[in-house]
């Protein structure tokens, strides 16, 4: 279950690092929102942050995850990302705490929600 999941992550970074809006679109779920703190919003709704995204200059993005708890079509992964990027001219460089949601349709899991909290500078 996990590596299904590590899977999703390393996707989802790559997506982020190539700055791929058509990727983005197969991969969010129609609600998706990001909440983040020390990161590129505390709060964007999924066309903005596909909007975003040749904006962001990442040289460099891990995911690394730590658990994941299912329940039905809804799956929950805590998460690390080490992340060297800029937007804007503005550093976002570091650790995050993340938390992702996913759910599940058609067959298929969609990121739903992201959660992130920037827990170093680097």
């Amino acid at each position: 279950m996990t590596e299904e999941f590590a899977r999703l992550e390393e996707v989802w970074a790559g997506i982020v690092q190539r700055q791929d809006q058509d990727a983005a679109d197969r991969f969010l779920a129609q609600d998706f929102e990001l909440t983040s703190v020390g990161g590129v919003s505390r709060h964007m709704p999924r066309e903005n942050w596909i909007a975003s995204l040749p904006g962001i200059e990442t040289e460099l993005l891990e995911a690394e995850v730590e658990d994941v708890r299912m329940y039905g079509d809804v799956a929950i992964v805590k998460a690390r990302l080490r992340w060297l990027a800029r937007m804007e001219g503005r550093s976002l460089n570091g650790t995050y705490a993340v938390t992702d949601v996913f759910t599940r349709e058609e067959g298929r899991w969609w990121a739903s929600w992201r959660i992130s909290v920037r827990l170093t500078d680097r």
